[in-house]
This record gives structure tokens, C-alpha cells and sequence, in this order.
């Protein structure tokens, strides 16, 4: 009979020789073989991957929520720019209901040149608040053309000022107004709202300019800026600049 004198069976033996010791005789069960080679590994893993999962979970839930920019249609563009005007108006119609339902103040300023402009109903003297300013003068001279120039300063770092200028040139050859459309209602008194319309959140350059042949010695201006409820935010006279001859 031919029989394996080799059998498959449930333990695993290891000899370990040591010399000059004796050999050292080991016996392990396949079972204890696959525990610690697979199933160990395997749990050594899962372990390992749940913590880290866990770890992960609470960082991301403490985690602010992504912000992601906002991509904007053409008509969404539209719609936002008309809710603007709209927040607009509605701020510009609240401010004009509280300015008619308050007195207004007696006696602007003892302006003889405020007497060629038409006081808008309830015309308010803000000029103590200090919103606007003025600086920055050039005058140029040339032949039958003055100019003025200068910067109009708002004062006011949280919102834009929005309003009217109106120059008059005083010399010997009378008085004028800019802009030059004014001129026509001189006579009659000229509406703020026939000022150049202008809004500053800081600087606004300003060019007053006059088509006349001066006479005399000595020009000077005086500017008024009106809000665009028509309140009074400032007056300036300027210093008296010299003619001269070309002009």
C-alpha cells in the first residue's frame, strides 16, 4: 500500500536550534496562525480607521459651513440695481416728508446774493453741521473766460452727499451765475435745482466756468451748495483775486 507517510493537519510545528543549546520545540494551531496574521491586522485597521473617522467627524462639525461666491445673471444684475434705486427713492421720499413737516429755520444768512436764488419750500440751514467743505482754488484768466476751480469735501465718512452747486462771479461788471443756464432766471431768482448737480463720498472736483470780458480791478466768488432736498450745506466767499489785463 502507498500511503502519504505526510497529513494535513491542524497544527503548525517550529524547531529552533541554538547551538551549543538544545533545540527549542514549538507547536502552533493553524487556527492561533490565521488569528495573528489576518484577523488581527484586519481589526489593527478598522481600529485605526474609526478613530481617525471619528477625529474627522467632530472637526468637520465644528467647522464653519463653506462659503461659495455668488454668480450673478444678467437679470439678477438688473433686479439688484433697481432694489438700490428703489431703497433709494424710498430713503430720498422719507427725508423729503420729514423736512415738510418741520419749521423752517427764520432767516438763512444776511446774504444780499442768496436774494437771486428762490428759497425751495422749508429750506433748512445746515451749514453748522459741517458736511461739506471747500478747497483747493485755481483761478485761470484767459481772453473772455474765467475759470474757477476747486474740491468739494464731503465730511462725512458713512454716506454720500448728493446735491447742487451754484457760483456767482461778482465784479465791477455785475453779477454771474454758473452753470450758465442760471443766467436766464437771474432776474427772477434761480431755483438750487439749476445748480450742477454733483455727489461726493470724498473728493468732487468743481470747474466754474464764465464766458465774460472783466472790468475792473478786483473779482471775487461766492458758492452755495444745496442738498438735494434743497437744505443749505455751505456758503463761501472767496478772497478778491486781481483783473488781469488779458482778460
Amino acid at each position: 500500500m502507498n500511503e502519504s507517510i505526510q497529513h494535513s493537519g491542524s497544527e503548525v510545528a517550529i524547531v529552533i536550534y541554538d547551538t551549543p543549546c538544545p533545540p527549542r520545540y514549538f507547536r502552533f494551531s493553524k487556527r492561533f496562525i490565521k488569528t495573528l496574521f489576518v484577523v488581527a491586522p484586519v481589526l489593527f485597521i478598522l481600529t485605526l480607521g474609526s478613530l481617525f473617522f471619528w477625529g474627522l467627524s467632530s472637526r468637520v462639525k465644528d467647522a464653519p459651513a463653506p462659503s461659495f461666491p455668488v454668480v450673478l445673471s444678467e437679470q439678477d444684475s438688473k433686479v439688484a440695481s433697481l432694489e438700490s434705486e428703489m431703497k433709494a427713492l424710498q430713503d430720498s421720499n422719507q427725508a423729503l416728508t420729514e423736512k415738510l413737516n418741520t419749521q423752517p429755520t427764520p432767516g438763512v444768512l444776511n446774504d444780499p446774493h442768496l436774494m437771486a436764488i428762490k428759497k425751495p419750500y422749508g429750506m433748512q440751514n445746515l451749514i453748522s453741521l459741517n458736511t461739506v467743505s471747500l478747497d483747493q482754488f485755481d483761478l485761470t484768466q484767459e481772453n473772455k473766460k474765467i475759470s474757477l476751480k476747486f474740491q468739494i469735501i464731503s465730511q462725512g465718512q458713512e454716506r454720500k452727499i448728493i446735491g447742487h452747486v451754484l457760483v456767482f462771479m461778482v465784479s465791477a461788471s455785475g453779477l454771474m451765475a454758473y452753470p450758465k443756464e442760471a443766467n436766464a432766471h437771474l432776474g427772477e431768482g434761480i431755483k438750487y435745482s439749476e445748480g450742477e448737480p454733483f455727489a461726493v463720498s470724498r473728493l468732487r472736483p468743481t470747474n466754474a466756468e464764465f464766458a465774460h470780458h472783466l472790468v475792473g480791478e478786483n473779482v471775487k466768488f461766492v458758492i452755495y451748495i444745496f442738498s438735494r432736498e434743497g437744505d443749505l450745506l455751505l456758503i463761501k466767499e472767496t478772497e478778491n483775486y486781481p483783473v488781469s489785463a488779458k482778460s
